[in-house]
């Protein structure tokens, strides 16, 4: 739900009403999701910025559909449907990758003491995503500056599996 005239709801659901179960169609995302979860301490549990990511990869190596949203930037997760389109039938890589981010932020504006998340989300959306691909094809600068692989200290998966 967007905010549109009425910010202060967050949902569409009546006072009385709750949520009892979630279903979810059977996808190619069971074993290629991640969650990257970057905070400013360990001590904080808030993200400054989180990346979900789940690629459904061909047997070709070719991106046939994917799903990217952002937390702890806006009031809800920030998705784009341009930049999942973006990732479709390429195969995975820095370029598309960055690509994808680009087209995520692009409407990003900082507030000034937050203007540091826009670079940080795009360098978080372009490490998630390369957990999808092995470390050596993409190149050692990128991986430089977006950092190593998953890190205990700032990343969780809380459905217990996936690509780590």
């Amino acid at each position: 739900r967007l905010p549109g005239d009425a910010p202060q709801r967050d949902t569409n659901l009546a006072p009385d009403e709750i949520i009892t179960a979630l279903e979810l169609p059977p996808r190619g995302f069971a074993s290629n999701y991640t969650y990257l979860k970057i905070r400013d301490r360990l001590s904080y549990a808030f993200a400054l910025v989180s990346v979900a990511a789940a690629l459904d990869i061909a047997p070709d190596g070719s991106v046939r559909a994917a799903r990217l949203a952002l937390g702890g930037v806006a009031h809800k997760p920030w998705r784009s449907l341009d930049a999942e389109a973006a990732l479709v039938d390429a195969a995975p890589g820095e370029a598309g990758f960055t690509r994808a981010a680009s087209i995520l932020l692009a409407g990003a504006r900082g507030q000034g003491d937050n203007d540091f998340k826009i670079v940080l989300a795009k360098r978080a959306i372009v490490r998630a995503l390369g957990r999808f691909v092995v470390n050596e094809s993409l190149d050692p600068e990128v991986l430089r500056r977006v950092g190593p692989g998953p890190d205990p200290a700032i990343d969780a998966d809380p459905m217990g599996g996936g690509q780590r």
